[in-house]
């Protein structure tokens, strides 16, 4: 009963899967994020600090639900990527007309597990993050930023870099309020700390780095009136 349960579940799997018009693109390697940013930006969607992305099989999938059901443990546990994988395919489009449906999104989420890694999956979502001032992407946000070269941050300053839009009330001009950002990043520090993904040294030195940020574009961008 158990075998065919598993193979009802890939069956279903593979169904939903060739009716999709489409499937990801994965980022080309050029378009990596540099490892410091990538550690934080892999903080904001995963608990454990290792960047590792379980592939979803049948039995994954039936492992994950009976646990739930069995333990009704006080927070989800699902498999490392899965939160990542899952947030790529919700907010990817085959077509720019086309709505996802929740059972196209939990085999896109399935697939991308099987199919791409970490690395690849933080570049995509990280296209979609809201920089402020109309940038593009985190590197030009850290050349607009910071004045630097986003390989060329330090731990502090990807931190800075991947959080400083998360306050909505500063998030078009996050340069004008440089006070709400050092909490905000040392906030995160503290998350990566407790997960694992720092070690106490890694976290004293990022959070003793002072928030420091390009002023240039201020002559470009003012800041609104209070």
């Amino acid at each position: 009963m158990f075998v065919g349960l598993l193979a009802a579940l890939e069956g279903w799997y593979q169904m939903t899967l060739r009716e999709l018009p489409a499937l990801p693109t994965p980022p080309d390697a050029t378009d990596l994020l540099p490892a410091n940013v990538a550690r934080v930006y892999w903080s904001l969607y995963e608990p454990g600090g290792s960047m590792t992305v379980k592939p979803m099989w049948p039995w994954t999938v039936a492992w994950t639900v009976t646990r739930i059901l069995v333990s009704k443990p006080s927070r989800m546990e699902v498999p490392p990527g899965w939160t990542l994988a899952d947030t790529v395919a919700r907010y990817w489009r085959p077509e720019a007309s086309h709505r996802t449906r929740w059972r196209e999104r939990l085999t896109v989420g399935i697939w991308l597990t099987r199919h791409w890694t970490a690395e690849e999956l933080l570049a995509f979502e990280a296209q979609r993050r809201q920089l402020g001032h109309g940038l593009r992407d985190l590197p030009e946000a850290a050349r607009h930023y910071l004045g630097k070269e986003a390989s060329d941050l330090t731990l502090a300053e990807a931190a800075l870099l991947v959080t400083m839009n998360d306050d909505p009330r500063s998030r078009k001009h996050p340069e004008c309020f440089i006070d709400r950002l050092q909490p905000i990043r040392d906030g995160r520090l503290r998350r990566m700390l407790m997960a694992g993904s720092l070690t106490p040294e890694e976290e004293a030195e990022a959070r003793a780095w002072p928030v420091v940020l390009n002023l240039e574009p201020l002559a470009r961008h003012p800041c609104p009136p209070p």
